[in-house]
């Protein structure tokens, strides 16, 4: 089979799982570069010829080459790459259109676990302080609204640790005011219902009680239906992820906060750091997450020193030195 043509149906399998959209760009877009590079290097360019040699090809020319944007690779990124790389030759053995696996002989490259820092408490203030709008771009009203819903986003983003794709999905019909909590369209179509605090809540409501209907008037909308998007951008349509990422890159310039990332994904890390540094159960930040494992919870529980920090004060093996050189004092106050 034409290797073109096996990226095709590989796409329309995952299309008829349900996959997002996202998930379908993340794959098309690895093999696509494969395919290219194995029909240039090698002039391969049907399934038939296809060898794990050309696999571990691969893995090394992206560790040498400069991506698109003249950077190197990450290794996280030739990691998923190389994850994307295996699913599709595994998919192939599946339908037999491979006759000999190859994929049990390869092995992806190891991804050097990085520190990454989050925020502080100080961070955070600053986060929320800078989320005022400035007043030269937009008119009174609406710069007011913004700024609510700049608030309501950073909020809700550290108070319960959603994804930026689950934060601009999120619907009117999505938000149970009485009990706070919010049903979340995660990871693998899956639906969760997320808690949120009162503290986490209370600038969610602030925006949409006040200021969410002055936006949606902006496009004509003047009925609030349970299928309309929660957070909204200036012209009153529903933000979207590149709205959100330009509202971090905005909060990074006006905080001044260096040496660690600004962004949606680090409110995630602070959430998760943070209560299981204050003792809350793994399981509980686990399902708070979303994630399917506990793995991936205990990568966030090592970014937290500070506890480890007091764990280790507090039975450090220079402090036992002392233990056992005191003199007894006898067994008891009675004679034999």
């Amino acid at each position: 089979m034409n290797i073109q043509r096996a990226i095709q149906e590989f796409i329309l399998a995952h299309e008829v799982d349900n996959c997002s959209p996202y998930t379908l760009r993340n794959c098309r877009l690895p093999l696509v570069r494969f395919a290219e590079w194995l029909q240039s290097e090698h002039g391969v360019t049907d399934t038939e010829g296809l060898q794990v040699i050309h696999l571990r090809g691969w893995m090394n020319h992206l560790q040498k080459a400069p991506s698109r944007r003249g950077r190197p690779f990450t290794d996280s990124t030739i990691h998923q790459y190389g994850q994307v790389l295996a699913s599709f030759c595994h998919w192939l053995e599946q339908e037999e259109v491979l006759e000999k696996p190859i994929t049990p002989r390869f092995k992806l490259p190891r991804v050097e676990q990085k520190f990454i820092p989050t925020f502080t408490p100080e961070d955070v203030e600053k986060l929320l302080a800078a989320c005022e709008v400035d007043a030269s771009r937009f008119r009174p009203a609406t710069r007011k609204a913004l700024t609510a819903r700049n608030r309501a986003i950073v909020s809700v983003l550290l108070d319960t640790g959603i994804r930026r794709q689950e934060l601009v999905s999120l619907r009117l019909g999505d938000i149970d005011r009485d009990l706070r909590v919010l049903l979340v369209h995660r990871k693998g179509n899956r639906w969760q219902q997320v808690p949120i605090s009162y503290e986490g809540f209370k600038p969610l409501h602030e925006y949409l009680s006040k200021y969410r209907p002055y936006l949606a008037k902006l496009a004509g909308r003047t009925v609030a239906r349970k299928e309309d998007a929660v957070f909204l951008a200036d012209d009153g349509e529903p933000l979207t992820i590149e709205g959100v990422s330009q509202l971090f890159m905005r909060l990074r310039k006006r905080t001044g906060i260096e040496g660690k990332r600004v962004s949606p994904h680090n409110c995630r890390r602070y959430m998760a750091t943070t209560q299981l540094a204050s003792g809350r159960s793994p399981l509980d930040v686990q399902r708070q997450m979303g994630h399917t494992t506990l793995m991936m919870t205990n990568r966030y529980a090592s970014l937290n020193v500070e506890q480890l920090r007091r764990s280790h004060e507090l039975h450090s093996p220079l402090r036992a030195r002392n233990v056992g050189e005191s003199r007894p004092f006898g067994s008891g106050y009675w004679e034999e």
